[in-house]
């Protein structure tokens, strides 16, 4: 298995663990957002420098995967949990 089909595996499983969690804990994920929309925003802009240097790949960074795997359950966790909250707020 190459590299970038182990790294589309591992954003589809942190996709499907934040369309889980925002489905059952939709105010929890909501407020986990702002920390984790600063800390995939530092780390993306850190990501960045290393991208721009000719000699380093993004291969070489560790934590990359980890890092879009947060960036994709963030993205799971809003579009559950953003339409739970707004269907609760239509229902009323």
């Amino acid at each position: 298995m190459s590299k970038k089909t182990k790294r589309r595996l591992l954003q589809l499983f942190g996709f499907i663990i934040g369309l889980i969690f925002g489905y059952f804990n939709p105010t929890q994920i909501q407020q986990m957002f702002p920390a984790l929309g600063i800390t995939v925003g530092i780390g993306y802009f850190i990501t960045s420098r290393v991208a721009d240097d000719k000699e380093k790949s993004l291969d070489d960074l560790a934590w990359f995967p980890l890092l879009q795997m947060i960036m994709y359950f963030i993205i799971g966790g809003a579009i559950s949990s953003s339409l739970l909250l707004a269907l609760e707020i239509y229902s009323n």
